[in-house]
């Protein structure tokens, strides 16, 4: 009988180990950290001390410099700081929407519903938790301060953005975690909990309408609404 058993045992066919998707290529969506990049006014700028040899030895850097992660929270929701989010929040599925052809070169250009109806025309419904990315190209102007940031008179930001209507259809509707844009970025308010904000991304371009996996690696700072990111996206 424990003979028997045994060999009933042995004969129980193992699970079959669950299919990770491929990875076929990764896009670093991240600005290099210089002295030299944009700052918005008021914004310390950054400053990189070296030894003789060349290593870092002080380094001082605003929490808006470069690419970066913003948490936006509606009022008493929780997480509302940069080191409350868990490595969870950190990994979220892309969409990319591609306005090149209308917001490199227009100043003041903002992203409307009737575009994102078209897009997803093409390409399917925005999915729910989904980080949706615009492509603008004015990740072009980053050598170019002033050409980046295009001020106006007033000291606005001229860089393209998502329109305020078609953030709301996207963060309440479609229940996108977050916005990103290879531009300076535009803040909104969720109606509840809290939302992420990505900006001054780059090579936006490089990636697919869906089909990506973007990892946003920030600093833990305490009690931080921001900080500047390494941006990674897996293409699958």
């Amino acid at each position: 009988m424990i003979a028997l058993t045994v060999l009933v045992a042995g004969c129980v066919p193992r699970e079959s180990p669950v299919a990770q998707p491929e990875i076929t290529r990764t896009v670093d969506l991240s600005h290099v950290v210089r002295e030299d990049v944009p700052y918005l006014p008021n914004e310390p700028h950054t400053q990189i001390s070296r030894d003789a040899d060349g290593t870092i030895r002080y380094l001082q850097i605003g929490a808006r410099t470069g690419t970066l992660l913003r948490i936006i929270a509606a009022p008493g929701a929780s997480p509302a700081t940069v080191e409350q989010l868990s490595p969870r929040d950190l990994v979220l599925p892309a969409v990319v929407i591609d306005v090149r052809d209308r917001a490199q070169d227009q100043a003041g250009y903002r992203f409307s519903v009737d575009e994102l109806g078209d897009w997803e025309r093409r390409n399917g419904r925005v999915p729910k938790d989904a980080l949706v990315l615009l492509v603008t190209g004015w990740d072009v102007r980053w050598g170019d301060p002033d050409a980046y940031l295009d001020l106006d008179s007033a000291g606005r930001s001229q860089a393209p953005a998502f329109g305020d209507e078609v953030a709301t259809t996207l963060l309440e509707e479609r229940g996108a975690m977050g916005l990103g844009i290879d531009a300076p970025g535009t803040p909104f308010m969720p109606a509840s909990g809290y939302r992420l904000l990505l900006e001054n991304l780059t090579n936006l371009e490089q990636l697919p309408p869906t089909g990506a996996t973007v990892v946003v690696g920030a600093l833990k700072i305490q009690a931080a609404q921001m900080s500047p990111a390494r941006v990674i996206a897996l293409i699958h």
